[in-house]
């Protein structure tokens, strides 16, 4: 049932987590003359990996140095007098959950209209790995050894440190909290290869490396890290109260770690989600990582030894459970926003894919706590047997919950989505194209350039800069590729020179757009151009 649940959700997905809010020049603009610089807006704080400006040849234009940020946008300065010409800007940034976010668009200079072949004759991403795909398998990795080694640590500290199995239990934290602290390093070196979109042989430069420690996750992993390290200070040594201080304190910052990157590192309100999150974490590593001793124990020790040991547990768990799942489903309701979430999008379908899983837990949590603890105190035959059997259930559902938390850092919350859906200014402000008739031009304005309605704003100039007013104008819309003949529209002027047309584009693609302007009774200016609705 586990691996059906996680499998039918592995579906990569396109996620967006920065939300790019404008960009200067206007994709596909073209502009009069050389603008000074590039600038990207977002809707957070980015840190740049990878931002260029490059030509028609695929030569870079701006070097690195000339690249800045302040605030929530990219600067990118420009030579003076860039030559007439297409232009592609290709970016790469860091968002503050961690995630890379990249794009590109195109915009030309002078009188030719912008290539739209350019950015895909200069893309190449062959050989590059899915990168996702490594993250969330390290990421899973990490969140079982860090709840198996805080967890037993705590579970050391609070249920049980007499038991002749300690030092076992002591052996295994140990090595589960020296492999989680070097799973987060070596994740840092795949966060930095997937911003910048390196090869695999990409994790042999320091350079990637320093990528990783540049983002939030860098951030994260220095404070985990230390949380760790604290960890193991206190389980090299005999068990005392000064070694449990230790324990407990490293378990805490380990877990605070969790509340400076990912997901959470953008939900507001931060004073609220963060605290809950790292409540969350703590106390699922103190259930997680407390099952592995008590199996241990269950299987080597008699009953009556194991029971005092069970029930302890059990107390404890009785007051943390609950906060355990209260934090969680309010980080969850947080994320979501409405139920309609939890069905359409990815986010939501991982989510209910963890919450079944979580069901089931809780189903064998219960029916250990009302019905095999008491039977083992008792003494009942068969008792240690059947509660063992199910803490190896529970144990195998909550990897799967693990699996299912790394895979939903990889897909973006409905709050987010919600935020780039509704922002005031969106991502495209339309796309402006020209067209060469003659000696006369058209500039093209198609606003929004999305699949629905849209208005064309046409400007017309004759060869010395005046307003071309002709007698009639008519705009035809049509999409060979799509299998869409053309169709008639009547543009009504506005200005002279200027005519608007309102119409309905109702599928992406690249549509054809052929302009006729009766200029006399015996004269005809058409003009033709290509525009992509996204």
């Amino acid at each position: 049932m586990v691996a059906t649940l996680l499998s039918l959700l592995w579906i990569p997905q396109a996620a967006a987590h920065a939300v790019l809010l404008e960009r200067y020049p206007a994709e596909n603009a073209s502009l009069p003359s050389a603008p000074d610089e590039v600038r990207l807006r977002f809707d957070e704080a980015v840190s740049p990996i990878s931002v260029r400006v490059l030509d028609a040849s695929g030569r870079p234009v701006a070097g690195p140095e000339d690249v800045s940020e302040t605030d929530k946008t990219v600067h990118v300065r420009l030579p003076q007098n860039l030559p007439a010409g297409s232009y592609v800007v290709t970016y790469r940034v860091v968002s503050a959950d961690s995630h890379p976010v990249a794009g590109s668009f195109v915009f030309a200079i002078g009188p030719a209209a912008p290539d739209a072949g350019l950015n895909a004759r200069l893309a190449d991403a062959s050989g590059i790995p899915s990168w996702a795909i490594f993250a969330t398998a390290l990421r899973a990795l990490f969140y079982a050894a860090f709840l198996l080694g805080a967890g037993g640590s705590l579970f050391l500290v609070f249920v049980d440190r007499q038991s002749p199995t300690v030092r076992a239990d002591r052996r295994d934290s140990l090595a589960a909290c020296i492999a989680a602290a070097l799973l987060l390093a070596v994740s840092l070196g795949v966060e930095g290869a997937s911003a910048a979109a390196a090869p695999l042989a990409g994790l042999l430069d320091p350079a990637v490396w320093r990528i990783g420690i540049r983002t939030t996750m860098g951030g994260s992993a220095a404070v985990t890290l230390f949380g760790l390290a604290m960890l193991i200070l206190g389980l090299v040594q005999r068990i005392s109260q000064a070694a449990s201080v230790v324990m407990v304190a490293g378990a805490i910052l380990a877990a605070a770690g969790f509340g400076v990157t990912g997901h959470a590192a953008t939900a507001e309100p931060r004073w609220l989600t963060t605290p809950l999150l790292v409540l969350h974490v703590l106390c699922a590593a103190y259930w997680a990582g407390a099952l592995v001793p008590l199996y241990r124990r269950l299987g080597r020790e008699p009953g009556r030894v194991t029971a005092p040991v069970v029930a302890r547990f059990s107390r404890l768990a009785l007051g943390i459970v609950p906060v355990l799942f209260a934090a969680g489903l309010a980080v969850a309701f947080v994320q979501v926003r409405t139920p309609e979430g939890l069905i359409a999008t990815a986010y939501g379908q991982r989510l209910v894919a963890k919450l079944i899983l979580v069901t089931g837990v809780l189903f064998l949590a219960g029916l250990n706590k009302l019905k095999l603890t008491p039977a083992l105190e008792r003494g009942e035959p068969g008792a240690a047997r059947f509660l063992r059997r199910s803490i190896a259930a529970e144990l195998m559902l909550i990897a799967g919950i693990v699996v299912a938390t790394a895979m939903l850092g990889q897909v973006t919350p409905p709050r987010a989505e919600e935020a780039q859906g509704h922002d005031p200014e969106p991502q495209s402000q339309g796309v402006t194209v020209t067209a060469m008739a003659g000696n006369r031009k058209l500039l093209l304005e198609v606003a929004p350039a999305h699949p629905g309605n849209n208005r064309l704003t046409l400007t017309l100039v004759n060869a010395d800069g005046t307003p071309a007013v002709p007698l009639d104008v008519t705009v035809w819309l049509s999409s060979p590729a799509l299998g869409i003949e053309p169709g008639e529209h009547k543009a009504v002027r506005t200005a002279p020179g200027r005519y608007v047309v309102d119409a309905p584009l109702p599928i992406a693609g690249l549509w054809t757009i052929e302009v006729d302007a009766l200029v006399t009774d015996f004269e005809k200016a058409t003009f033709t151009t290509t525009v992509p609705i996204r």
